[in-house]
């Protein structure tokens, strides 16, 4: 049986998100990429990431931030579909 701390430890919605860093975004063109912890580049679309964490505009994220991350496929291939911002780290 886990004792609580574990149970918390496992709810941590930071511990939900994959772990990647803002490597590029393209303002002008509303899309972004978020490089993987293997070293893969993921484009995101400002127009279909869901964003969370205070986040409230895609354009606010710098290159070079760390941030959490959800996959998904579409029509176009493997996007970001979810970008965390996780404050106070």
């Amino acid at each position: 049986m886990a004792d609580q701390d574990e149970l918390q430890e496992r709810a941590d919605p930071k511990d939900l998100f994959h772990h990647g860093v803002i490597s590029k975004m393209f303002a002008s063109n509303n899309m972004g990429f978020v490089r993987t912890e293997s070293g893969r580049e993921v484009p995101f679309s400002f127009q279909f990431v869901l964003l969370y964490g205070g986040l409230e505009n895609p354009a606010d994220l710098q290159e070079g931030q760390e941030v959490g991350y959800d996959l998904g496929w579409t029509s176009s291939g493997l996007r970001v579909t979810k970008i965390k911002v996780f404050s106070g780290e």
